[in-house]
């Protein structure tokens, strides 16, 4: 569900830790499916780079399908559902879970409600609500900010899994629960959001008079004669056969994952077949419509796919929902679903009535990279070498904007701001040319940036209040300064473990080899120095291991996350009376003067990182 946090920092090398770099041989599953116009390419196309990928990346199982010109054309099973069993994967049968890429049936019933002129997309949602958003900027929050992921949301881990049925809430209670903070004007920037989703989806509740899970089967999934698919957290024991396991490989072993729970969900509904769900791309390509019966009208699906929003005219940004993309010059929609085990591209290109989705049961590297290469394949361009041309002003462009971003989707007010440390990428501009996330671009007039041998974009802007911004596509980072980098947390976390496990190794061997010295400090002050290292550094083990937890499961131990905070507020009075302590040994010479800088020492790592504490949102209120 997190496809934007593709920064390659630590924040994903915490999930490919877990991964074994070993080989392993997969046999293709054969499926039943109508051929249509081009199927042999395709097959041929996916037959190669499938096989290529489940091999390379350890994938259990994959499925592909693939629309044209208003017919299924290719639809394949790769690998298995069951390894135990032995079950190979079918395009037709097998149900794979495919994550916020799910959000479009989200999206789509949003449409057909306003379409029937039940909901306004211009409307303040707390009109629709029996709780409210609270008004934080003068400008409401729309359903178009919230199918646009513009509605200003902070980031709030708490809208993507839970570990058991045991933890899931009634959706209302869950929105009231983890409401997270109002931290962009709406409509200003795009920071996608699980909880706007969620929020929609308990409007599609309030309007329809439905439950979620009711109103996407009885018109969404019924009508698109969706027979193998299902909404929701509730297994139908008619397909527990059916039914993918996901799989993590981890010491050359597969382990399953029987069922994913989503704690809300609105954000991730679907678990269907490949063939079920080419009728919902038909019906999008198709003006809404799949076999006679319409889910939407015509005019309502040509706005859904419209451009809403961009940060930049030269640059694609968001459709209702889609993500807008030029890719080998087409126009492309699409969505990515991941999952803890699951991975999902679901694409669509208007212009040549083309869709293609692609669905994997195991973990891989990037979701996306299949549909770019199968864009390469059957839409391959022959692209001009750029040359970087430096235009004036360019030296003062990279004074103000060198340095370190973070994504706008990202925590703000509570401890999960951690993350956005894992997430911060650097951007280098020389000489016209312009660095960011590995991708090399070239200055085309001041502030806007192309990919070399690409269709990508980057914006650099300069808000009214000195904020400086790059836009990616539909993705906005914000400059950081450099004491809120990974690196400098890194630096700042080492000393003082450093300076900590000084006091605890040092300071019992002293002891033991002077055990009668007359001016040696009392046991006591030692003790409540290193006890004090102990317990910060004992805490935020504690606590990246919760980072650890979300990268790999996408569960966030907010429960966990409210007793560190609490216990960290304990760390406040004792590092205080560290502090009062050294003093003291100054002022009445207490103990060698070498033992004295020692534990000045000491106090002044506890005081650095009581700061680190706080500029990490860990002494913030109980959540």
């Amino acid at each position: 569900m997190n496809y934007l946090y593709q920064s390659r920092k630590f924040f994903c090398l915490l999930l490919l830790l877990v991964l074994c770099l070993t080989g392993w041989n997969v046999s293709r599953a054969q499926a039943n499916f109508t051929a249509g116009t081009g199927s042999g390419e395709y097959a041929a196309f996916f037959d190669t780079v499938l096989q290529e990928q489940l091999t390379n990346e350890h994938i259990a199982g994959a499925t592909a399908a693939v629309v044209q010109n208003g017919e299924l054309a290719f639809a394949q099973g790769y690998g298995y559902s069951d390894l135990d069993a032995g079950i190979p994967v079918r395009s037709d049968q097998s149900l794979f879970f495919i994550g916020s890429a799910g959000k479009l049936f989200t999206w789509t019933a949003v449409m057909q409600l306003a379409e029937q002129g039940k909901l306004d997309l211009n409307a303040d949602v707390n009109d629709y609500l029996d709780f409210e958003i609270p008004v934080t900027f003068v400008e409401p929050i729309t359903l178009h900010h919230l199918m646009t992921h513009t509605a200003g949301f902070e980031e709030e881990y708490n809208s993507l899994f839970v570990d058991s049925p045991e933890k899931l809430l009634p959706l209302r209670e869950h929105l009231v629960r983890s409401m997270p903070g109002r931290v962009y004007p709406p409509g200003k920037v795009s920071a996608y959001s699980n909880y706007g989703t969620a929020l929609a989806g308990y409007i599609i509740e309030r309007v329809s008079g439905e439950s979620f899970e009711e109103y996407l089967t009885n018109h969404l999934l019924q009508p698109l004669g969706m027979d193998q698919s299902f909404v929701g957290n509730s297994q139908p024991t008619e397909w527990t056969d059916d039914l993918s396991k996901g799989f993590r490989y981890r010491n050359e072993n597969y382990s399953p994952v029987e069922f994913e729970w989503t704690a809300a969900v609105p954000c991730a509904p679907v678990r269907t077949t490949m063939t079920d769900l080419s009728r919902f791309m038909l019906a999008h390509l198709n003006g809404g419509c799949v076999d006679g019966t319409c889910i939407l009208g015509d005019a309502t699906v040509e706005q859904m796919h419209r451009p809403q929003f961009t940060h930049h005219p030269q640059m694609k940004g968001f459709a209702y929902g889609f993500l807008d993309s030029q890719i080998n010059g087409q126009r492309v929609l699409w969505h990515l679903g991941e999952s803890p085990t699951f991975t999902t591209i679901l694409a669509i290109i208007p212009e040549q009535q083309l869709g293609l989705v692609v669905s994997y049961n195991t973990p891989l590297s990037d979701g996306r990279k299949i549909l770019f290469d199968f864009m390469d394949a059957f839409f391959p361009v022959d692209r001009a070498e750029l040359a970087a041309q430096p235009l004036p002003g360019w030296e003062e462009r990279a004074q103000l904007f060198n340095g370190f971003y973070t994504p706008a989707r990202s925590a703000h007010t509570t401890s999960q701001v951690l993350v956005r440390y894992w997430q911060s990428a650097a951007v280098t501009i020389d000489q016209g040319k312009l660095t960011f996330n590995g991708i090399d671009f070239i200055e085309s007039e001041p502030g806007v940036f192309h990919q070399i041998n690409g269709d990508r974009v980057v914006a650099l802007e300069q808000d009214e209040r000195g904020q400086r911004w790059l836009f990616f596509g539909p993705l906005a980072y914000f400059q950081v300064p450099w004491y809120e980098t990974l690196g400098f947390l890194l630096i700042v976390l080492g000393s003082c473990l450093l300076i900590f496990l000084s006091a605890w190794i040092f300071w019992p061997v002293r002891m033991l080899r002077n055990p009668g010295k007359s001016n040696k400090p009392k046991q006591g002050v030692l003790w409540l120095a290193a006890g004090l290292g102990f317990y910060d550094i004992g805490l935020m083990v504690w606590f990246l291991f919760l980072q650890v937890k979300l990268a790999e499961q996408y569960i966030f131990e907010q429960a966990a996350a409210n007793l560190i905070n609490g216990l960290y507020w304990l760390a406040v009075p004792w590092t205080l009376v560290v502090v009062v302590l050294a003093l003291r040994s100054w002022l009445r010479q207490e103990g060698t003067l070498s033992w004295r800088m020692h534990y000045a020492f000491v106090a002044a790592a506890a005081v650095v990182f009581l700061w680190l504490v706080w500029s990490l949102n860990l002494l913030a209120g109980l959540a």
